[in-house]
């Protein structure tokens, strides 16, 4: 799948797939999978290494010197990008909306450490930083440089292939372990994972609903978003097919706003680190997470019905959120 595009490998893959049996015994869940893209190795792992693995490919294809991308003040995508950029001999950019702390923390201390070059944006957002990076790069390309745009997420066809060949790892994992799944729930926020997951479910024929679980934008704004994206991944890659995408997003656990902590998210850190020893993130997978565990508990997943739960990274944010040690 996508095997001829230009790839520079960064990840450690395949990423685990293993039960989670004591969580899955104590929400009723039988069968309950994680699949592990916190352990893609790339500056303490997540999922955008997989995306950057052909967002670098490509950038190289088009003799780019510097990576320019957008995120918000603890970006998981900005510290992977600094990550590779730094592995590839790259000058990145980022573009930071939110105000400069006066301690560097969590992701903004490794972007510091990767050495990528920090620019904050106090009265922007992740989602209105678009045309602060077209600025920045027709600047680059003033002064007689070759930057490579890198949208927020890596929200962009050649990032959401990687998905949809991670979406074959796991069917060849799950076989192996002798079921496919009946579910997979995934923290979504720009929406590039998600897209390439059904795109994959789809070039392989599998059966599977995917649930995204919006930790940034309303349902119907994420699935225009992934929609959008899906359409634009079939118009540059035709071995993909044209196909009507079913979207699923349950924008029911954003609570007050993108990366601020709930009780809620607290208690399912608190589960997955008791009882199975996962270390979720406060931003997106541990809304993920208490929408599994609620789901589970309300009887909306059936007990004998193989789940995935995807883990995409994110764990360096919590050393940002010091009120996650008070009592």
């Amino acid at each position: 799948m996508f095997d001829s595009l230009p790839r520079e490998r960064l990840a450690f893959l395949p990423t685990p797939l293993h039960r989670l049996k004591n969580l899955g015994n104590s929400i009723g869940l039988e069968e309950l999978w994680i699949k592990r893209d916190d352990q893609t190795g790339l500056s303490l792992g997540g999922n955008k290494a997989r995306k950057l693995e052909f967002v670098l490919g490509d950038a190289r294809k088009n003799r780019a010197d510097t990576i320019v991308t957008v995120g918000g003040v603890q970006s998981n995508h900005c510290r992977q990008t600094a990550a590779a950029c730094a592995i590839a001999g790259l000058r990145c950019i980022l573009l930071l909306g939110g105000k400069e702390p006066p301690n560097y923390t969590g992701n903004l201390l490794l972007d510091k450490l990767l050495g990528a070059e920090l620019k904050f944006y106090p009265d922007e957002s992740v989602l209105t930083l678009k045309t602060r990076l077209d600025e920045v790069v027709e600047t680059l390309k003033d002064f007689g440089l070759n930057p490579y745009a890198v949208p927020a997420g890596a929200e962009m066809p050649v990032g959401a292939i990687a998905y949809a060949i991670a979406m074959e790892e796991l069917q060849v994992q799950a076989q192996k372990e002798g079921f496919l799944p009946d579910r997979i729930l995934v923290a979504t926020g720009t929406g590039g994972t998600l897209a390439g997951l059904i795109i994959g479910a789809h070039m392989l024929d599998l059966n599977v609903e995917i649930v995204g679980v919006s930790v940034l934008s309303d349902a119907e704004t994420t699935r225009d978003r992934v929609c959008s994206l899906i359409s634009r991944v079939i118009d540059e890659y035709p071995e993909v097919g044209s196909f009507k995408p079913n979207v699923l997003v349950d924008d029911t656990y954003i609570g007050e706003g993108y990366g601020v902590l709930s009780d809620g998210v607290r208690t399912s850190l608190g589960m997955f680190a008791k009882m199975d020893g996962i270390i979720l993130d406060p931003v997106y997978t541990g809304k993920a997470g208490l929408a599994l565990v609620r789901m589970a508990l309300n009887g909306d997943i059936p007990s004998d019905s193989p789940t995935v739960f995807w883990h995409t990274g994110g764990q360096p944010a919590l050393y940002a959120y010091p009120e996650l040690g008070t009592a």
